[in-house]
């Protein structure tokens, strides 16, 4: 039996009634204006040339082949004999398409739900072309964040809060070193014949920024040694030996 479920797909046709509609299409007929004789010629070449036929719905081919047969030969009796085959299609309980009008409403209603599934690709999709916020339960957030506390608890929490409030943070601002300012500095420092070793140059431009700043701060070993101290001050007498200004 014809299944009259009609499914719709893009790719070429699924179903017989698909395959017939495709037909009519390409031969650019009307619907209402069907051309039995040569749609079902067209329709039983194309079965004849099928290569591969799935045989779980060959069935559906075959018989609605039978059935554009069976109505297009109904064209071809008399008015009597019509008749009588019309009383045979009507009480045939395994045909469901017993007529040349029942065929184009079927027809068109594949051809309205083809349209309509051209028409919903062109919509955009969720997930793929539009995205929409999920619903969040607040209740259960709240619940998760508010869990169950004694008087004790809150009250050394609320202490602990007080107290970090109040805590005062000082920022202490990192000098930037410059090799021209330790180039400056080697220059000034140094005198014609005086010998000095490294370790006395860190320790000197050192204890002099101190002394601009108004002695506030003590020197340390940690400032004079730093790592940047260190890379500055030997770059900058690698330089000074480059243009012959000192001797290592």
């Amino acid at each position: 039996m014809l299944d009259t479920t009609i499914k719709v797909k893009t790719d070429c046709f699924d179903g017989p009634l698909a395959l017939l509609l495709m037909l009519i299409q390409k031969e650019q007929m009307s619907v209402k204006e069907l051309d039995l004789t040569k749609i079902t010629k067209q329709y039983l070449d194309y079965l004849a040339n099928m290569k591969e036929l799935n045989f779980d719905i060959a069935g559906d081919y075959l018989y609605l082949a039978a059935t554009l047969v069976l109505l297009k030969s109904k064209n071809c009796v008399t008015e009597g004999e019509n008749s009588q085959l019309q009383q045979q299609l009507n009480s045939s309980e395994s045909l469901n398409i017993t007529s040349h009008a029942e065929l184009v409403r079927r027809l068109e209603e594949l051809q309205h739900f083809q349209r309509m599934g051209q028409k919903l690709l062109t919509l955009p999709q969720q997930g793929k072309d539009i995205f929409t916020k999920p619903k969040i339960n607040r209740k259960e957030i709240v619940n998760s964040i508010l869990t169950p506390m004694d008087l004790e608890k809150l009250t050394m929490s609320m202490v602990d809060f007080i107290f970090r409030q109040n805590r005062k943070y000082t920022v202490v601002r990192r000098d930037r070193l410059s090799i021209v300012e330790k180039l400056q500095f080697l220059k000034s420092y140094l005198q014609m014949g005086q010998k000095t070793n490294f370790e006395e140059l860190l320790h000197k431009d050192n204890s002099k920024k101190v002394a601009e700043k108004g002695g506030e701060i003590e020197q340390s070993d940690d400032d004079s040694h730093s790592i940047d101290n260190v890379v500055i001050t030997f770059i900058s007498l690698l330089e000074l030996a480059r243009l012959k200004r000192i001797q290592i």
